[in-house]
């Protein structure tokens, strides 16, 4: 089926509404008449009509508008983090961030490791030839994590801490 261009759909509901020309309508007569994709669409269009036609309007309940209107006035529900947990969850992070920076700076992992995957009985079963070493930098590890927590640390007192302190401050003030 070819495509049927935008102006082609719009002539073809204004067939289905009544609302051509009769110029209008003999062109899209004409064009029906040539087109076998426009007769398909044509009957698409048909069916939907029909349908949507056949169907009946929901009525809302007779409270809903007082309802919503009730409603406009209050203030959203917060989701998230209640501020408890938000600062359980900050203490947590910055202990984890103070013992890995603890750890950090007693050079702990200083030393460069490596992980060899020959050990792990892969190659013998299913890989056949020697595999590599990979170097591990276990200071570079401790940074991105430390790094990590500290930006994790920036988005619960964002989300959890300060942001409901300012909203009960704009409360107060409007």
């Amino acid at each position: 089926m070819k495509n049927i261009s935008k102006q082609q759909e719009d002539n073809l509901i204004a067939y289905l509404d009544g609302t051509l020309t009769p110029a209008a309508k003999e062109r899209v007569e004409q064009e029906l008449a040539n087109s076998p994709a426009l007769q398909q669409r044509l009957v698409a269009l048909q069916n939907v009509t029909q349908v949507l036609k056949s169907t009946t309007l929901e009525q809302p309940s007779k409270n809903f508008t007082q309802r919503v209107m009730n409603g406009l006035d209050q203030y959203p529900l917060r989701s998230g983090l209640s501020l408890k947990n938000g600062i359980l969850l900050l203490v947590g992070v910055m202990i984890a961030v103070g013992i890995g920076a603890f750890l950090l700076s007693a050079g702990v992992f200083d030393s460069t490791g490596a992980i060899d995957l020959n050990n792990m009985g892969l190659q013998n079963k299913y890989i056949k030839e020697s595999l590599p070493t990979i170097p591990v930098n276990g200071k570079l590890i401790m940074n991105i994590i430390i790094m990590l927590n500290i930006a994790l640390a920036f988005l619960v007192l964002d989300r959890a801490i300060l942001k409901p302190w300012f909203e009960r401050r704009t409360r107060m003030n409007f």
